[in-house]
Order: structure tokens, then sequence, then C-alpha cells
């Protein structure tokens, strides 16, 4: 799926927002990657900051590829609650106007120029 310049606002937030770490390993060093909880075709959720986590290449791939793993770390970091209701909102459809995209855009960047004040 190509990478929109929403997409890549929005990964730099998730990790900016995360210290620049791996919020499973706490590693700084190496590459980071904003990963989907819900993936990104779920359109309601593709960029919101709830919806991802930091994650070093390591640990992305491993929860990528044992997302059993992936889901009870969730539980336990995240909650059930909270993790359930990022499912609800994630099974939702949306269709983003192009005005509400623009405006979600803009939003993201002013909020990823505060983290990096």
């Amino acid at each position: 799926m190509k990478r929109s310049k929403e997409d890549i606002v929005f990964s730099k937030l998730v990790r900016t927002m995360a210290g620049h770490q791996c919020e499973y390993c706490k590693r700084t060093d190496g590459q980071l990657d904003s990963a989907h909880i819900f993936g990104r075709r779920h359109r309601n959720t593709r960029w919101d900051v709830d919806n991802a986590v930091s994650l070093c290449r390591y640990h992305h791939r491993h929860f990528t590829e044992n997302p059993v793993f992936f889901f009870d770390w969730l539980n336990e970091y995240l909650g059930t609650e909270k993790l359930d209701a990022l499912r609800l909102k994630a099974h939702r459809i949306k269709k983003w106007k192009a005005v509400e995209k623009a405006e979600m855009y803009q939003n993201l960047k002013a909020k990823l120029a505060k983290y990096e004040v």
C-alpha cells in the first residue's frame, strides 16, 4: 500500500510521541516503525494515534509474524477497555472527504510541531 503524506506525518508523530523508542523493548538505537494495531485499510483509525505504537524493526516484524503475541502484549499495555473501543472504531466505515482529510493532515502536523519544540 502506497504511503501518503498523511501516513508519513502520522508515522513520525507516533514515533515522536513515544520518545523515539520501541514501546516494547525501550530500545532507542536502530530504526523505529509506527506499527498499526488495526491495519491501514481501516480508514476510520488509519491516522488515529491511539491505533499505533512505536516499535523497533525487530519487534514490528516479530509481532506481525506472531499476531497472538501482539494482541496479548497490547491487551496488557493498553488495557482491554481501550483495545475494545479501538476495535469498534476501526470496524466502522469511514470515507474521508477531501476537506476532512486536509484538516486531519493539518492537525497531525500541528501535533507534531508541538512535540518538536
